[in-house]
């Protein structure tokens, strides 16, 4: 025996709609139950130079172009496109978030292949710890090489839960930079409620 709770609406005993079941069996809340947050920044407003452990610490500009990203948007960087700061990012809300850099760079001083990215998270708002890094595999001077450095970070406190990148070479390495297709950027989908 199957039993079945047939609704149209589902409210608050305050009658306040939550939710609405369609005939087809969609649902739509009132309020996002889980804060979706679907945004691209682009990194700086020209091409920048790091050298080794430098922090991303240009600024980003946030892409407002598609219709498909910064859905409720959110996100914050501590320094706007065209000026420096620390390189830190914030999280609007606590969840679990994919964050995805896409690095776009070149070798400006010497061929080598020990050229990368890692990303370091703080959970205590100080000290950061290396939790992810990727090298490219390019080998010659001035030829442009793209790191895609993926994760997911549970963010269970935003006061306390930051995150920032770090270069790491043995060379300097020039980031492309100004908002255009192959330029570095980064992508934030926030997942689900934190766990």
């Amino acid at each position: 025996m199957s039993s079945k709770l047939g609704v149209q609406n589902i409210a608050h005993t305050n009658g306040t709609n939550a939710m609405t079941v369609a005939s087809d069996g969609a649902t739509t809340f009132t309020t996002d139950p889980f804060n979706s947050v679907i945004e691209t920044w682009y990194y700086d407003n020209t091409n920048t130079n790091h050298a080794n452990n430098d922090i991303l610490t240009e600024g980003y500009t946030r892409l407002t172009t598609n219709a498909t990203t910064n859905k409720n948007g959110g996100m914050s960087h501590d320094t706007a496109a065209g000026t420096t700061g620390t390189g830190i990012w914030t999280f609007p809300s606590t969840g679990i978030w994919r964050i995805e850099l896409h690095a776009s760079f070149f070798y400006t001083q010497a061929a080598s292949n020990a050229n990368g990215i890692i990303m370091s998270v703080t959970t205590d708002n100080s000290t950061y710890v290396d939790v992810h890094g990727v090298y490219s595999n390019g080998y010659t001077q001035d030829a442009y090489s793209n790191i895609v450095l993926p994760y997911v970070l549970n963010v269970n406190d935003v006061t306390n839960v930051k995150f920032r990148h770090k270069v790491s070479s043995v060379n300097q390495i020039t980031f492309r930079g100004g908002g255009q297709v192959f330029d570095t950027k980064i992508n934030f989908i926030k997942l689900c409620p934190s766990v």
